[in-house]
């Protein structure tokens, strides 16, 4: 890895932590339908989307909002769903769910 790529990934860790974020990554396209859906029934509003989430198309981004809590959700079919939240939320949707959450992104 460069030096540059080094330092990007090391800034992103430090916001990470420094803002108590986590992320999901590779959420299927199913899975990650239901979980943007299941929130926005529990009365979360989706915000900041580029029309309605459909995971045949080639990308999609949202915000969920409730209060001021705030999940960031993308979507693409090369790196599959993404989602990143508070820690609390994060976990709380990863137990839910059964997926793994990260500290950091991957990539």
């Amino acid at each position: 890895m460069g030096l540059l790529t080094n330092i990007r990934r090391a800034l992103i860790a430090s916001k990470f932590q420094r803002k108590d974020l986590k992320i999901i990554e590779a959420i299927p396209g199913e899975r990650f339908a239901t979980i943007v859906f299941d929130f926005k029934d529990k009365g979360w509003e989706l915000t900041d989307a580029r029309g309605d989430l459909d995971v045949s198309h080639d990308s999609w981004q949202g915000k969920l909002r409730k209060g001021t809590s705030t999940l960031t959700c993308t979507w693409s079919k090369d790196d599959q769903g993404e989602i990143v939240g508070l820690t609390r939320i994060v976990e709380g949707i990863a137990k839910d769910y059964n997926l793994k959450v990260q500290s950091t992104p991957s990539r």
